[in-house]
C-alpha cells in the first residue's frame, strides 16, 4: 500500500471512531437524565428549590459548617483589584 492509502484509511477509521464515541456519549447523557431524581421526591425539599440530591451528599468543610451559609456575601466586581 503507498502511503496515501493508508494515511486515507487512518483518517476513516478516526472518524468513525468519533461518531461511535459520540453516540455512546449521547446514550450516556440520556440514561443519566433518566435518573436525575425529580424535585420534590424523597424527604422534604431542602432550600427554596425544592431539590434535594438522591446520589451525592454535599461536602461542608469544617470552617464552613460551622459559619451561616444561608445568605453568602457577594463581592462587588467592579471594586475587586482597582
Amino acid at each position: 500500500m503507498d502511503l496515501i492509502a493508508i494515511l486515507s484509511t487512518v483518517i476513516l477509521l478516526v472518524t468513525v471512531g468519533t461518531v461511535v464515541v459520540a453516540l455512546a456519549a449521547y446514550a450516556a447523557v440520556k440514561v443519566r437524565d433518566k435518573r436525575k431524581p425529580k424535585p420534590g421526591r424523597g424527604a422534604q425539599a431542602v432550600g427554596s428549590s425544592g431539590f434535594q440530591p438522591e446520589f451525592l451528599q454535599r461536602y461542608m468543610p469544617p470552617a464552613a459548617a460551622q459559619t451561616d451559609l444561608a445568605a453568602p456575601e457577594r463581592k462587588d466586581h467592579a471594586s475587586v483589584g482597582h
